[in-house]
């Protein structure tokens, strides 16, 4: 079943022997294109030879899985004995490597039997596809479907410039080298995620921003990328999630770090890279097809072939019996499986399954040469459920469209859970005149309005999604009972705060009154409709029945249905409920919104009522106040009022705020005084002042801030004022600052002749003194705060201008003792 290819590998290496004689290349001859059988070993090649005219022993051969590698999944390694070879398995490359003990050269013979005992096999049974295996004598990595080579050379931060240059330098057999270009997915693996390390590649955007062109090898100068992370490719691209991004001037394409993202794919990094993981950590160079290379061969290849299923048909069937699946394999034939035992169950492309009454999965594997592993691909023979149908069945509709004849409209809906046993969801249901009309879905009927004169009988077709259906018969009668001729009953409810005409009724509250017309035992149930034609055709229901707001106001006649719960038969149709709304009281309070107190009281009084009503009055506690139609208050709150009318209708509370205010209780008590400072203070402590809702000024009556607070005030006597903003008045409280004047001039122009302490009131003694010194130290004078203060003068005599010093000892009516200590100026 296999195809032989022979492929001849000449090595081109100039070489000088000992004697000066040339070095002739070894011939290599790999054959060996076959179908593997998955979770088995299969030898690499069916015949391997190394012919060489002038050597009988190299270094090493390598075998690589350069095409398909499965990482984790695939394995190549030696069989048998093999005494003189050692080998390296590296699982990132997919790359067996045979060399000689010890590091030495290895006989040809010892290397051709070794080849000839590699195996491949796979621990998955999923595997598919194509694997191809190449082998030479070089360390590169070889790609067949390109022939070119692929060699990681590790370099740890080094430019793209650098790496460009350092691989144009590189040859390979006489090869040129150049940075790699990838133009496949086969080329990107080995480049990628089977290279020994992540490195540059020849693609840059650096000549215009987001037009990426390979610029190296015999690719350079072609576009592979147009645009940023949602751009396009004209060929192929490998970009990694989210890449090419642009961040920082990346203008050089760079295969991402094994443990960043997608393995093996791109990113953009600027010319030196970055850290850590977008550090260069090397660069790929390729070799092959470049102006100038030599025509070498210098490796071979062979191929294994994993059939697999490439397509499935499945089937379905409507109710029980056999379904036909099928299936196309690549190669080899077709095997059916149990999916639920395993078993083996038919060979070929066709699988005619036995009666089945449930959908059931099969599988279906490729298989060459009997093998019986591999992946198994499931097909499903589905069967859909027939619908279950009651036929015939029997509707019942009341004559009451004004023409007592035995004819009336139907509407054909209502069939719908007759003959579905209440379980008509998800089907598609017609209605057709004949058995055959409904077989075939022609000649549809209007479901509704249906007059029993053109058919006594209908057919009904239920189809489900699958196109499965069944035919249930359907025969249309007339009822003849009826309702008592003008019968009417009445719910009557007043309306709600909204007062529009407008409210939830129950609706079942009258039910048993409609039932009780009728003899008892028979099963029957209420039904309500806005219209004649609804509840003759059974649509538009008013649904729930204990939730249904009218829709004229105040008044609303509502039909009424009355049916058999067993048959869906009429009793009896008509306007046989009659809706009303009752208004309720509305009105509105007037008064006085604020209360001083110790004033006179707020009277409160029922202003525009739309009617004659009975009044409640209560406090915000909810004590009745008063019975009338006003109330005096006396203190502050919320009162309310409600009105009762003729019909036992009452309004919703109607609610007043009265606001209770006062003028300020202000007393010393609630001030604070911060003196003697370059910033004196006042702070007011509006919580001891009452209820009311204050604005304060200082030394004015006019002006007023909200703020309890006053800085930067002079020292002296001041008058403090706090008004109610609700007009209950104003308070004014004298108040006292201490401090001194920092100069004085005693010259007899009448200003700031003397020198004392400011703003000394009655909560002093008069037993307070402040002495007077000069700046040596010297005391000068010794006067009272309550009197002229000091004129300059000393024993008579005029002092000089300078600075002097005082130390003022301020007794407190309660004995405390306050001293203040500072410094003025004497200016003549």
């Amino acid at each position: 079943m296999s195809k032989k290819i022979s492929v001849l590998i000449i090595f081109c290496v100039q070489a000088i022997l000992t004697y000066g004689q040339a070095n002739v290349p070894p011939t290599i001859v790999a054959d060996g294109n076959q179908m593997y059988c998955p979770l088995s070993q299969i030898n690499v090649v069916t015949n391997f030879d190394i012919i060489d005219p002038d050597d009988t022993e190299i270094e090493a051969v390598y075998i690589q899985i350069s095409t398909g590698y499965d990482v984790g999944n695939d394995l190549l390694s030696l069989t048998g004995t093999h005494p003189n070879i050692v080998t390296n398995w590296d699982a990132n490359q997919g790359k067996l490597t045979l060399s000689g003990v010890g590091g030495v050269n290895v006989s040809y013979t010892d290397l051709i039997a070794a080849v000839l005992d590699v195996v491949y096999e796979s621990v998955s049974d999923t595997v598919s596809g194509e694997k191809y295996f190449s082998f030479t004598i070089g360390d590169a990595n070889y790609l067949p479907s390109t022939g070119h080579y692929y060699q990681y050379v590790a370099d740890l931060g080094i430019t793209w410039t650098d790496a460009r240059q350092a691989a144009e330098n590189s040859t390979y057999f006489g090869l040129q080298g150049y940075l790699a270009t990838i133009t496949s997915t086969e080329e990107a693996q080995l480049t990628g995620e089977q290279a020994a390390g992540a490195g540059w590649i020849g693609g840059t955007d650096f000549e215009t921003e987001g037009v990426w062109k390979w610029a190296t090898g015999p690719e350079e100068g072609t576009v592979f990328w147009n645009g940023g992370i949602n751009g396009s490719t004209p060929n192929f691209a490998f970009w990694n999630t989210n890449e090419p991004n642009n961040q920082g001037n990346e203008d050089y394409a760079h295969v991402t770090a094994p443990n960043v993202g997608i393995a093996g794919s791109w990113n953009d990094l600027p010319n030196g890279g970055s850290d850590g993981d977008y550090e260069p950590k090397g660069y790929i160079v390729e070799y092959g097809g470049m102006p100038g290379d030599p025509m070498l061969d210098i490796s071979a290849s062979t191929m294994i072939t994993i059939p697999e299923i490439v397509s499935t048909t499945d089937d379905s069937n409507c109710g029980s019996g056999t379904v036909t699946l099928e299936a196309t394999a690549s190669s080899g034939a077709v095997i059916w499986f149990d999916a639920d035992t395993g078993a083996q169950l038919s060979v070929g492309d066709t699988f005619e399954t036995p009666v089945l009454n449930e959908t059931t999965t099969y599988l279906a594997m490729a298989s060459v040469d009997g093998c019986l592993e591999g992946n198994k691909v499931p097909v499903v023979a589905t069967i859909y459920s027939l619908p279950t149908v009651q036929s015939p069945v029997t509707l019942k509709n009341c004559d009451e469209d004004g023409v007592i004849d035995g004819f009336t409209d139907f509407n054909l809906n209502e069939l719908d859970d007759l003959v579905t046993n209440n379980n008509s969801s998800g089907f598609d249901i017609t209605y057709h005149l004949t058995q055959n009309d409904a077989e075939f879905n022609i000649n549809q009927q209007a479901a509704f309005p249906f007059n029993n004169a053109q058919s006594a009988t209908v057919y009904v077709r239920i189809e489900g999604g699958n196109g499965c259906y069944e035919v249930a018969a359907a025969n249309l009668e007339v009822s003849t009972t009826s309702f008592q001729d003008g019968f009417l009953h009445t719910i009557e409810q007043c309306d709600d705060d909204v007062a529009d005409g407008f409210i939830s009724f129950n609706l079942s509250e009258a039910s048993q009154v409609f039932l009780d017309q009728f003899p008892s035992g028979q099963n029957l149930s209420v039904h309500y409709y806005s219209s004649l034609n609804d509840a003759q055709l059974e649509q538009n229901e008013i649904l729930p029945q204990t939730n249904y707001t009218n829709q004229t106001a105040f008044s609303e006649t509502i039909y009424v249905r009355v049916e058999s719960d067993d048959n869906g038969d009429c009793f009896g149709i008509g306007p046989h409920l009659r809706l009303i709304v009752h208004p309720i009281p509305e009105f509105e309070i007037e008064g006085e919104t604020v209360y001083c107190s110790n004033g006179d009281p707020v009277v409160l009084e029922i202003v525009n009522p739309n009617g004659n009503y009975q009044y409640e009055w209560t406090d915000q506690s909810g004590t009745v106040i008063s019975n009338l139609t006003s109330v005096e208050v006396t203190s502050g709150g919320v009162y309310s009022a409600t009105a009762s009318s003729g019909f036992n209708c009452s309004s919703p509370p109607v609610t007043f705020l009265v606001l209770e205010s006062s003028v300020a209780d202000l007393d010393m008590d609630d001030i604070t005084i911060t003196d003697f400072t370059s910033n004196n203070t006042i702070t007011i402590d509006p919580s001891g002042l009452g209820v009311g809702d204050y604005e304060y000024g200082l030394n004015t009556s006019v002006y007023y801030q909200d703020e309890p607070y006053f800085d930067q005030v002079a020292p002296g006597e001041h008058i403090l004022f706090v008004r109610d903003k609700n007009g209950c008045g104003v308070a004014a409280l004298e108040i006292y600052v201490l401090g001194f004047p920092k100069f004085f001039s005693p010259n007899d122009d009448l200003y700031n002749q003397t020198w004392n302490i400011k703003g000394f009131s009655e909560s002093y003694s008069s037993r307070s003194l402040v002495h007077i010194f000069d700046r040596y130290g010297k005391h000068i004078t010794s006067i009272k705060p309550s009197g002229i203060g000091w004129d300059g003068t000393f024993k008579g005599k005029q002092l000089p201008k300078t600075d002097y010093w005082f130390i003022a000892e301020m007794i407190k009516l309660n004995g405390e003792v306050r001293t203040l200590k500072g410094h003025f100026s004497l200016l003549r």
